[in-house]
């Protein structure tokens, strides 16, 4: 059995004029204490602030109902290469181009003109897949524009340095110098964890952006699907607990930006966190609630545009503008308790006016 605390506001009610004054004695102060009863128990009070000092992620799956949370994705360095001037420029991990049969797989590797082909066998021998990366700069409002083709190895980094090299050695008398030395150089710069674990194509995710503004989608993964650093993600047994929390990162994203908040550099879980204190958690909101967002949820999945933006605030502005978002944005503004809204936001922005 579960005892909860009740948790109680004490005010002074005293006039100004007499609360200062040095002849006051403990017991004068006693009868103009007015004790008033919060609604809330202590334990339920504290909860955010053990969750978000401790980083309990999987507390706070559970609270919010939801499979798993995991605030970073892969750390992978080489995705587009590097270099600024021209000289300096190297190979990117991602590719341009790629095809496989039999007998060989053919491939051009980001920042390269040159095709290069080994025989199939080098796959296995290295532990080489194509993978189908989220990448942050694709993330939109209800949207992920693409998923890039990455080669990455299974058994680490070194592998895949190893296959780089042999595609080098076994490629150069087909391949310009400029190709062969910036592939050269990728293999000097690249990173790669050393487990590479794609997302569970039975789940359905919500991918978020966890620097600056956390705009968000939801998804369901095709096979080798990776999510890359900078990005945090959401694992949903549910295809509605997905399109609901999307639509619940996007609308506390929007209201930062609509209140002219700043925007805390590093994100992780904050957004989750933010959601719980807004009493936006799955089973905190009405079921005829949920039904409505994620319906509206659903149709802006459908309808956003796949196109870049200049910021993700520009998008959020943009989105603003679809009836259906307004929809949401009534929606929930008229479920939330404002002053528990403020304090979520105050987890994922600053309180200085910047527009």
């Amino acid at each position: 059995m579960s005892w909860e605390t009740e948790l109680y506001v004490v005010r002074l009610k005293m006039p100004e004029d007499k609360r200062y004054s040095k002849s006051l004695k403990l017991e004068d102060i006693e009868k103009h204490l007015e004790r008033g009863a919060t609604g809330k128990s202590y334990e339920s009070y504290i909860k955010p602030g053990i969750l978000y000092f401790t980083g309990d992620l999987n507390t706070l799956a559970k609270e919010l109902g939801v499979d798993r949370i995991v605030s970073k994705g892969l750390y992978i360095m080489g995705i587009y290469g590097g270099g600024k001037e021209e000289e300096e420029k190297y190979a990117g991990l991602v590719l341009l181009e790629h095809s496989i049969d039999d007998f060989t797989f053919k491939f051009k590797l980001y920042n390269t003109r040159d095709l290069l082909v080994v025989p199939i066998e080098s796959l296995d021998k290295y532990g080489i897949k194509v993978y189908k990366m989220i990448y942050v700069g694709e993330i939109n409002p209800f949207r992920i524009n693409k998923y890039l083709d990455i080669i990455l190895s299974e058994q680490g980094k070194d592998s895949l340095k190893r296959f780089l090299e042999e595609a080098i050695k076994l490629n150069e008398r087909d391949i310009s110098v400029e190709t062969r030395d910036k592939v050269r150089k990728l293999v000097n710069e690249l990173q790669q964890p050393a487990e590479v674990k794609p997302l569970d194509t039975d789940k359905y995710y919500v991918i978020y952006r966890c620097d600056r503004v956390f705009t968000a989608s939801a998804c369901k993964p095709v096979d080798n699907t990776i999510v890359y650093s900078n990005t945090a993600y959401v694992e949903c047994r549910d295809e509605s607990v997905a399109y609901y929390y999307a639509a619940v990162l996007n609308y506390l994203a929007y209201t930062v930006v609509s209140t002219g908040r700043a925007f805390v550099r590093h994100q992780y879980a904050r957004p989750l966190l933010a959601t719980y204190i807004a009493g936006l958690s799955w089973n905190s909101v009405d079921a005829i609630t949920r039904k409505k967002i994620v319906a509206l949820s659903r149709k802006l999945h459908e309808k956003s545009p796949s196109r870049e933006y200049a910021d993700q605030k520009v998008a959020l502005k943009k989105i603003a503008r679809l009836r259906k978002f307004k929809e949401i944005v009534e929606t929930l503004n008229s479920k939330v308790d404002r002053e528990s809204l403020e304090e979520a936001l105050n987890v994922v922005s600053g309180k200085g006016v910047k527009k």
